[in-house]
């Protein structure tokens, strides 16, 4: 159930926070009734949240994070932005694995019925993924 599902996110949000410095944002908005019992994918939202987490935050820069989930009668939308910290080409954590795995999760669970859009703003300052799930 969707509602389960934001309760896991929520405490997932609180864990990692614990985990920031002073210099990072952390903004989320959950327009999800707690008692929401529409049928989700479990786990389907977490990688882009901890991809936040993982590439969004600089040690020595001011960074953010900004979460929102909503649910409309028909469809779920999950859209996530951050501070935009490319890794160098030694590193390989920013491979894009995740999200590819993302992809192939997507198409299997909802084929045809979401549309997801990502990428890096113009000024390359931001990096945004929107996911909205019909159902």
């Amino acid at each position: 159930a969707l509602g389960k599902e934001m309760d896991f996110i929520r405490n997932y949000i609180e864990l990692m926070r614990i985990r920031l410095a002073a210099n990072v944002s952390v903004d989320t908005q959950i327009d999800i009734r707690a008692d929401s019992r529409t049928e989700i994918a479990p786990l389907i939202f977490i990688s882009l949240i901890e991809n936040a987490f993982k590439h969004g935050i600089s040690p020595t820069e001011p960074s953010f994070i900004r979460i929102h989930f909503s649910e409309s009668p028909s469809q779920i939308c999950c859209e996530i932005s951050n501070s935009y910290h490319p890794k160098n080409q030694a590193d390989k954590s920013g491979s894009g694995i995740g999200l590819e795995q993302v992809r192939k999760r997507l198409e299997l669970t909802y084929p045809g019925r979401y549309e997801w859009n990502q990428g890096v703003s113009d000024d390359g300052k931001e990096y945004k993924s929107v996911l909205s799930i019909r159902y």
